[in-house]
């Protein structure tokens, strides 16, 4: 017998995020020029090593890509995530849960804003 295997037998290892349908992109270098005026918030040198930006770089890519499979798998079923999905998966870290909470009715509280500008503006008839 021989030791060849059928290619059908034979799964790929993958990167996540790598395949058919799926863009490669590149996501390096995503955030670091708000990294380095974080970094210089929280204390760093008005310019940070390039080293150390793209350190935090990869970290936080490497957060948000491990948040959006977690929300994933929890939307696995459904097909489809949700914020409240999103919101499951922080439920145990409540700082962050409540910020997401936060953005969320600070969101809603400006698209209301803008409909009532908006509204405004189409009837001039008001400002007489």
């Amino acid at each position: 017998m021989s030791d060849n295997k059928d290619p059908k037998d034979v799964k790929e290892h993958r990167e996540p995020g790598i395949g058919p349908g799926r863009r490669k992109t590149v996501r390096k270098g995503m955030f670091s020029k708000d990294l380095k005026l974080l970094m210089y918030g929280f204390g760093d040198v008005p310019a940070p090593a390039a080293d150390s930006i793209a350190v935090m770089d990869d970290l936080v890519i490497d957060y948000i890509a491990d948040m959006c499979q977690k929300a994933s798998r929890v939307a696995e079923n459904r097909g489809k995530v949700r914020v409240e999905d999103f919101k499951f998966v922080l439920r145990k870290d409540a700082k962050k849960l409540a910020r997401v909470e936060e953005l969320l009715y600070m969101s809603e509280d400006i698209r209301r804003a803008k409909q009532l500008f908006d509204e405004k503006e189409l009837d001039p008839a008001e400002e007489v």
